[in-house]
């Protein structure tokens, strides 16, 4: 072997035993180290010691602390050592550091570790603290104003918000606890939405929409027709029912609606009110009572109005009724409708204005409480062949057309009467019903087949001499 050669192979043995010295060495230092890219509980401790590390891991605790950083370039601290905070090592390093490898130092482990640890605090303290922090006292937290919707008589607009300080104490509360519990090092209170009034003064998409929304509203124009005359009802009205919730959703205020159409349905409604009537035989006379007349269903109608704002439907329409009436003004019962004198014993009846019967009745006697009532009544039911049962009496009616009562047992109404030949007069004084109007057949047939089968005026009443 020529010299040269000798000379490279001893470089490279001295070479190789060098590396295997390095090698060595390093792999000896690990021995009693944290191979590189050690992470446990999401901290490096690459080349750290067991010891350094617990070290390391008090140390964390002593010197932790919770940056609180509020509205206003605002910040605030709990320390540690305000609240008695201390760490309990319940985990096994000297097993971490046991499974790694110190003879492949160069190989970073795969996976964090996971170390059981314990925090634990003062409860008392804590809370000491987080009632000591200015953001929660009074003393140092300014008012804000939400956006406010407002009418300017005209129509809504919304003034900004003013954001103030003012917190959800309960929620912010919670946050720090949760907070120090993970040992998170800052809380931006800001982030979490813990204020009471957001920082954005601004008008919000959402906030806009509805604006332009409501607007919209202020331009229906409802137009209530009561025969010749109206109510109208526009943004006058309109606005006072409208709001927006803490959803920015529409609300409409139902009661005050139902208040409004209270303001103006005694003007329109009839029912039960006294009229003055003039008689088939030209007399002129009040009758008072009964059940007939306009009587406006204000639940229906207060949602009919809504719906007409929400679709935006400017319209004129008849407001909806529980009941209606012949005609609109003073003379209500229009030119449709059952006449009957007890005094006379007469009963009359006008289709159109045109009579189509006369006849003579039976009334109510009044000697046993059963005197028939007086008052305009509406026509409710008319039945043919009806079972007619009251007691002991009992009989099958042709023709049965109900005007008054509330039940079966208590319904009066025009009865057809095949078991009498003589009516009118005084023969209600012996033979007087239950509080019915007894007619012959032929005439109470007229009745059901020429008059609408209900919601017509019954009138009933006595002739004063």
């Amino acid at each position: 072997m020529n010299k040269k050669k000798k000379i490279i192979i001893g470089g490279t043995v001295i070479s190789f035993v060098l590396i295997a010295i390095l090698y060595l060495g390093v792999a000896i230092y690990y021995q009693y180290h944290f191979l590189p890219g050690t992470i446990i509980n999401g901290k490096d401790y690459s080349n750290k010691t067991i010891d350094t590390v617990k070290e390391s891991m008090l140390d964390d605790i002593r010197l932790y602390y919770l940056k609180i950083i509020e509205r206003n370039d605002e910040v605030e601290h709990i320390a540690a050592g305000d609240i008695g905070m201390e760490i309990s090592i319940d985990g096994d390093l000297s097993k971490i550091k046991n499974n790694q490898n110190h003879y492949l130092w160069f190989v970073k482990p795969k996976k964090e570790e996971k170390l059981d640890i314990t925090i634990t605090y003062d409860e008392t303290k804590l809370d000491y603290a987080i009632g000591n922090l200015k953001c929660l006292n009074d003393e140092y937290i300014s008012s804000g104003v939400a956006p406010q919707l407002t009418f300017d008589g005209n129509s809504f607009t919304m003034t900004q918000a003013e954001p103030g300080t003012e917190i959800d104490k309960e929620k912010t509360i919670g946050l720090i606890k949760k907070a120090i519990n993970n040992m998170d090092s800052v809380l931006k209170l800001e982030n979490q939405n813990c204020y009471l009034v957001s920082l954005d003064t601004n008008i919000s998409d959402k906030e806009q929409t509805v604006l332009n929304q409501l607007n919209s509203y202020l331009d229906v124009v409802i137009t209530l027709s009561f025969g010749e005359e109206t109510e109208v009802i526009d943004r006058a009205q309109i606005y006072k029912w409208l709001s927006v919730d803490t959803n920015n959703e529409i609300v409409f205020d139902k009661d005050a609606i139902v208040e409004y159409i209270d303001s103006f349905a005694t003007k329109y409604e009839t029912m039960g009110q006294s009229r003055v009537f003039t008689t088939s035989t030209g007399s002129e006379i009040t009758v008072s009572g009964g059940d007939f007349g306009w009587w406006i269903n204000r639940n229906a109608e207060a949602e009919a109005i809504i719906n007409d704002i929400k679709t935006l439907n400017s319209a004129t329409r008849e407001p909806n009724y529980l009941q209606r009436a012949g005609a609109y003004g003073d003379v209500d019962f229009g030119n449709t409708y059952v006449e009957i004198n007890l005094t006379t014993q007469r009963l009359f009846a006008y289709k159109d204005g045109n009579k189509i019967v006369e006849a003579d009745i039976i009334s109510g006697d009044p000697r046993n409480g059963k005197e028939t009532p007086t008052g305009v009544f509406n026509m409710r039911f008319m039945f043919t062949n009806y079972n007619f049962v009251r007691g002991s009496f009992q009989k099958t009616l042709k023709y049965w057309m109900v005007f008054y009562g509330n039940t079966v047992e208590t319904n009066i109404g025009i009865a057809s009467c095949d078991w009498i030949t003589d009516f009118g007069g005084t023969a209600y004084k012996s033979a007087g019903s239950l509080g019915s109007i007894y007619i012959n057949e032929a005439d109470a047939k007229t009745l059901y087949k020429e008059l609408p089968g209900k919601d017509f005026p019954v009138i009933i009443y006595k002739e004063r001499h």
